[in-house]
C-alpha cells in the first residue's frame, strides 16, 4: 500500500508514480535493498560464506518494516540505518553478513540514490509526454501568428508555433541534464570514515560488486561529504520546475478573459464566481514549481559537510532532495494536463494581432526557428 508523503500535495498533483518512489515507506524500503545486496556482494567476494549469507537474506526478508517504529528508534543516533541494522543483526542467525564493512551514511546514501533512480523513471516518462504535446504544437501552428510581448507590452509579430519552440527549448535542455543526472548516480561504500579498512583487502571489490549489483555508477568511489552527485539532481529538478514553471504562467496568461488565446481543456471553477473557466491546472503547476528553487538552495548549502562527515547538513538531505523530486513531480503532471487537449484559439490570436500597430512581417520568419528547435530536438 502506498504510503504519500502528503495526501492532498501528492494526489491533487495527479500521477503519483514518482511519488510512491519518494515516501518514508519506499526510502527506508531501499534501506534493506542495500543490506541485501551488501551481503551478496560480500559474499561473492570471500568475506562472509554462504551460511552467513543465507542467514542475513532471511533476517532481511522478513523484517517488519515498520515505520514509525523505525522513525522513533531513529531518534537516539539520528539516522533509521542504525536501528535497522541493529534489529537486522539481532534477527539474523548469524550476523556477519548484516551490513559488512559499512557505515551508516552508506545505507542511507545508496537508498536516497536508488529512491531518486526509481522516482525518475515514471518522471522522465512524464517529461517525455510533455514534450511531445509541445512538437505537436510547434508542427500544428508553426505559421499561426500572434501578437510577441515583451515586458508585458504587446511587440512585434510572431507565431504561437514560434512561443512552444521556446516552451520546447526551455523543457528539453534541463530534461536532458536530470536524466544524465540520475543516470550517474553513485552507490555509497566507503565504511566509518571512508577508507574501507574494515573489509581491508576486499573493500574495493566489494565496492563495485554491490555498484553492479545495484545497477549504480562506481564513481566516486567515496563520496560522504562530497554532495555533488546529489546536487547535479537537485539542481537540474530546480531547473525542470522552473522550465515547466515558465509555460504554466504563460498559459495562464493567454488565458485570461480579454485575451482568450488558450483554454484548457478541462478548466477549473470557481466557488463563488461560476462563469470563470480557470485555466488551473497551469495554477497548480506553477504552484508546486515555486517551491522547487528553495529546496535546490537547501541541497547546495548542505554541501557543507565537515570532515568525513557531515553535521545537520547531510540529515537535512533526506526529506529536502525527496519533497524536491516530488514536487517537480506533481508540476510536470500538472503541465502535462494543462496542455493535454489545450484549445488553441487562433480567432483571438488574429483579433489581438490585429489590434496591434506593427507590421506582421516579422512572423513569416517564425516558421524557420520553429524547424530549427524541431531538428535540434530530434537530436538529442
Amino acid at each position: 500500500m502506498f504510503l504519500s508523503r502528503s495526501d492532498y500535495s501528492d494526489l491533487s498533483g495527479g500521477d503519483t508514480r514518482a511519488h510512491r518512489e519518494l515516501s518514508d515507506e519506499a526510502f527506508l524500503g531501499q534501506l534493506l535493498i542495500f543490506e541485501k545486496h551488501l551481503a551478496t556482494a560480500a559474499a561473492t567476494v570471500g568475506v562472509i560464506d554462504g551460511a552467513q549469507l543465507t542467514a542475513a537474506h532471511d533476517a532481511i526478508e522478513d523484517f517488519d518494516l515498520d515505520v514509525a517504529v523505525i522513525s522513533r528508534a531513529s531518534a537516539s543516533g539520528a539516522n533509521p540505518a542504525i536501528p535497522i541494522a541493529k534489529a537486522l543483526k539481532a534477527e539474523a542467525a548469524d550476523p556477519a553478513g548484516i551490513h559488512p564493512g559499512a557505515t551508516s551514511q552508506d545505507a542511507i546514501d545508496t537508498a536516497l540514490v536508488l529512491c531518486l533512480k526509481a522516482a525518475g523513471v515514471p518522471l522522465q516518462e512524464l517529461l517525455g509526454a510533455v514534450q511531445n504535446l509541445l512538437v505537436q504544437l510547434c508542427r500544428q501552428h508553426r505559421d499561426t501568428p500572434m501578437i510577441g510581448r515583451t515586458l508585458g507590452q504587446q511587440a512585434t509579430p510572431t507565431t504561437f508555433g514560434a512561443v512552444a519552440a521556446g516552451w520546447l527549448e526551455g523543457v528539453a535542455g534541463p530534461a536532458a541534464e536530470l536524466r544524465q543526472a540520475l543516470a550517474d548516480l553513485p552507490v555509497q561504500y566507503g565504511g566509518a570514515t571512508g577508507t574501507l579498512a574494515a573489509t581491508y583487502p576486499h573493500g574495493l571489490a566489494i565496492h563495485d560488486e554491490l555498484a553492479g549489483l545495484l545497477d549504480l555508477a562506481a564513481t566516486p568511489i567515496v563520496w560522504h561529504t562530497n554532495r555533488y552527485p546529489l546536487i547535479r539532481v537537485a539542481t537540474a529538478l530546480a531547473a525542470v520546475a522552473g522550465g515547466v514553471r515558465k509555460i504554466a504562467g504563460d498559459i495562464v496568461w493567454l488565458s485570461a478573459s480579454e485575451i482568450s488565446e488558450l483554454r484548457e481543456a478541462a478548466p477549473g471553477g470557481s466557488s463563488a464566481m461560476p462563469h470563470k473557466a480557470n485555466p488551473a491546472a497551469a495554477v497548480a503547476c506553477d504552484g508546486y514549481a515555486r517551491r522547487a528553487p528553495a529546496l535546490a538552495a537547501t541541497m547546495l548549502d548542505a554541501m557543507d559537510s565537515r570532515h568525513q562527515r557531515g553535521v545537520g547538513s547531510w540529515h537535512a538531505e533526506w526529506p529536502t532532495i525527496r519533497e524536491l523530486a516530488a514536487t517537480t513531480a506533481s508540476a510536470v503532471t500538472r503541465l502535462h494536463a494543462s496542455l493535454d487537449g489545450i484549445t488553441v484559439n487562433t480567432s483571438a490570436m488574429a483579433r489581438n494581432l490585429g489590434q496591434a500597430a506593427t507590421s506582421s512581417q516579422s512572423a513569416g520568419h517564425a516558421g524557420e526557428l520553429v524547424d530549427a528547435v524541431l531538428d535540434t530536438w530530434k537530436e538529442n
